[in-house]
């Protein structure tokens, strides 16, 4: 996974359901060189395993309790301390449209171009995620953290307009109503610690970027993939 003398930058990409955080990592990935990518998703139960939620009796996919954390852990870890690693079986499809017309990705590509002495002998680890940030000590793991959201009612249509999600033994879909009972009530129980007031909608608090090094990218029904993928490579550059 790494070469002799390179140095090992784990990149966090967390928030919620629909935030946009794997397609831009996958995008990124695809824009730059030598970058790996590891889900969380691919760290679940098996699904038999996957908590139930006692208030609706569907199964909880957006909890921690769902994913090992243990064996999460310790392959970051190890990714981080330069081990090699047997290679994931990810469920996650790897299948890239690169929606960002000719323009966009040549303007992107010439910004990475002229910022080659950042990347020099470091080797990027993006990491992408819903439940990232949901403890401090897991924070502690990545040297940059970056954390995608949008309102209830964006995330909301997005998850929405999904037809399923492959698991570990299958396929999943929601249930009616499950954003609203399930996947917004676990972001908003796990991460309000990190918001001014604890308001998912407000900003971050200052302690969150200082202690933390937790940038917050909003990903609302307005912004475009070129806007977010040059902010979130601006900012990766600016802390390598």
């Amino acid at each position: 996974m790494t070469r002799q003398n390179e140095q090992v930058v784990l990149i966090a990409f967390g928030g919620p359901s629909s935030s946009g955080k794997t397609t831009i990592a996958q995008t990124l990935k695809a824009l730059l060189a030598d970058v790996t990518l590891i889900h969380l998703d691919d760290f679940y139960l098996t699904d038999s395993r996957i908590p139930i939620d006692e208030a609706t009796g569907y199964q909880n996919w957006d909890c921690a309790e769902a994913i090992d954390f243990e064996k999460f852990t310790t392959y970051v870890e190890n990714v981080k301390s330069g081990k090699e690693q047997v290679p994931i079986n990810s469920i996650q499809s790897n299948d890239l449209n690169l929606k960002l017309d000719p323009s966009e990705k040549r303007a992107i590509v010439d910004k990475i171009d002229s910022q080659q002495d950042k990347f020099k002998g470091k080797k990027l680890v993006f990491i992408d995620g819903f439940m990232l940030f949901h403890n401090p000590e897991l924070v502690d793991l990545f040297d940059i953290e970056l954390l995608f959201h949008a309102s209830f009612s964006t995330l909301k249509q997005r998850r929405e307009s999904r037809g399923g999600y492959n698991t570990a033994e299958g396929f999943w879909v929601d249930p009616p109503d499950y954003f609203e009972k399930i996947v917004w009530p676990g972001f908003v129980n796990s991460h309000k610690y990190l918001f001014v007031g604890e308001d998912v909608d407000n900003n971050l608090k200052p302690e969150a970027l200082r202690k933390h090094h937790i940038y917050n990218i909003r990903n609302d029904s307005d912004s475009t993939l070129s806007e977010l993928v040059r902010k979130t490579l601006d900012i990766i550059i600016d802390n390598l």
